[in-house]
């Protein structure tokens, strides 16, 4: 429920470059590797916006630092910085998954 709710604040309310650096941080930590095959088309129906809004997203995030993209594969340079982007949309549902995993 947690999860769900924390999607719905985040695509009402920040930029498609905030959402993406959220998607790249939730799939950098269920891979627990910073080499994610994540295509646009895939990032394009998670984040609710046409596939060329995920190719500006991402050449953004790639012209500062933040990731490296290549065909299906996106690398995470810089996870602090994506932390920071996403600012609020990112973490607690993170938090909430840890707490009740265990992991906490």
């Amino acid at each position: 429920m947690v999860q769900t709710a924390q999607t719905a604040y985040a695509n009402a309310g920040f930029t498609i470059e905030a959402r993406l650096a959220r998607w790249v941080l939730m799939t950098d930590d269920r891979l627990e590797r910073d080499d994610l095959p994540l295509t646009h088309d895939f990032l394009a129906i998670m984040l609710g916006v046409q596939r060329p809004g995920v190719t500006l997203a991402m050449q953004a995030l790639e012209s500062n630092g933040l990731i490296r993209a290549s065909y299906g594969r996106i690398t995470v340079l810089d996870r602090a910085g994506l932390e920071a982007l996403a600012r609020d949309a990112y973490g607690l549902a993170e938090a909430e998954y840890a707490r009740v995993m265990g992991e906490a």
